[in-house]
């Protein structure tokens, strides 16, 4: 088990800000191979090698890269992945921005697969086109929760179903589904009440759920800016413990609060194996007006920002606390982060500040201490 201070302060890990740079290095000097292994003849024969090949040039930044390579006729293609998780989402939106500029003349480089009205999935002996499955749809919030079934499955096991998700990623484009599908079931059998295939959906959501934001459906750094407002209930037993006190807050990766509530390190884990850590700064607020409290938050993410310097830190959101503020952050450098974060918090009119990553399980790290009770 990982020693509990590097769970609290995790800044001996190599971070993603650096990660990201050797990366594209990497792949900027090795581009050639993907590019004459894709010209072979006989794909079929080298698609073990190219995968293995691309996998390596990506390593410096990726524990586990997940990616498609192709090419459109006029570029080569490089598509990251972020196989349904809304926090890597954040993680390949920041590296896709990090790409070198004379790589992208060869190259498009893209999070997500891009829709396909046409396509036709062929695995486990099987061909399926969008037309062959059927959906009911519900509208929800803002997005959708669906029901989908396909007569061609009826029979197959329930990993073969799993095709559906794939054909849904094509039928919408993955950051689209990501977007807007809010729950995904999948039948055994075909149920009464209206339904439409799968290659109607995207005109549905397009024409009756957004019609307004679906142009802009497929772009990752938009989709990372989705906010969810939520409540909370805050803790009466009078111990003061971070985040127990919030009575309302506002996210854009809804993961992260949710997993940080349910002690579960999953989404922390998986990031910091690629040296990103998701955390929050606590403040105290005794003393500061509750009018100001919101424009404090902000005034604060603006400093730490500009302090920072880009490519450091990507804010997600904040909550209100009965004792406490919070300004919740995706950091693509810690140690940088922190270091100038504390110099904010050292002017700010706030009695003292911490720092605390997304587990329960670390503890919270001052920034500014002026109180003996400071956490």
């Amino acid at each position: 088990m990982e020693p509990r201070e590097n769970l609290s302060l995790p800044i001996h890990i190599k971070p993603f800000r650096v990660r990201s740079a050797e990366a594209w290095s990497s792949f900027l000097s090795g581009e050639h191979e993907l590019r004459a292994l894709m010209a072979e003849p006989d794909r079929a024969a080298v698609s073990e090698t190219l995968a293995e090949r691309c996998a390596g040039l990506l390593a410096p930044a990726f524990a586990n890269p997940a990616f498609e390579l192709g090419h459109n006729g006029e570029r080569y293609e490089l598509i990251l992945t972020p196989e349904g998780d809304r926090t890597r989402l954040f993680q390949l939106a920041y590296f896709r921005k990090q790409a070198p500029r004379e790589l992208l003349e060869r190259w498009n480089i893209q999070v997500g697969r891009t829709q396909s009205t046409s396509f036709i999935l062929r695995m486990y002996g099987r061909d399926i086109a969008l037309e062959d499955v059927q959906v009911w749809v519900e509208n929800t919030e803002g997005g959708v929760g669906l029901e989908l079934y396909c007569e061609k499955l009826r029979s197959a096991p329930r990993e073969e179903r799993y095709m559906l998700y794939i054909l849904l990623d094509q039928a919408l484009g993955e950051i689209a589904a990501m977007r807007y599908v809010d729950y995904l079931d999948l039948l055994e059998e075909a149920k009464p009440g209206k339904s439409m295939t799968l290659n109607q959906l995207a005109g549905y959501i397009a024409a009756e759920v957004d019609p307004e934001g679906w142009p802009q459906a497929g772009d990752p750094e938009l989709a990372c800016r989705r906010y969810t407002a939520y409540e909370g209930k805050p803790s009466e037993d009078g111990e003061l413990v971070p985040r127990r006190d919030i009575f309302a807050g506002v996210t854009c990766c809804i993961p992260l609060i949710q997993s940080y509530f349910q002690g579960d390190s999953y989404y922390m884990d998986q990031l910091g194996q690629d040296g990103i850590f998701p955390g929050f700064f606590y403040y105290s607020l005794e003393g500061v007006d509750p009018k100001t409290v919101l424009d404090l938050r902000d005034q604060l993410e603006q400093a730490i920002t500009a302090r920072c310097g880009e490519g450091v830190v990507t804010f997600t959101g904040g909550a209100t606390g009965t004792e406490m503020g919070y300004l919740d952050f995706i950091a693509w450098d810690l140690k940088i982060l922190l270091d100038s974060a504390a110099e904010v918090f050292a002017g700010a009119p706030v009695n003292w500040a911490a720092f605390h990553t997304f587990r329960q399980d670390a503890e919270g790290i001052g920034l500014k201490l002026e109180q003996e009770d400071a956490l």
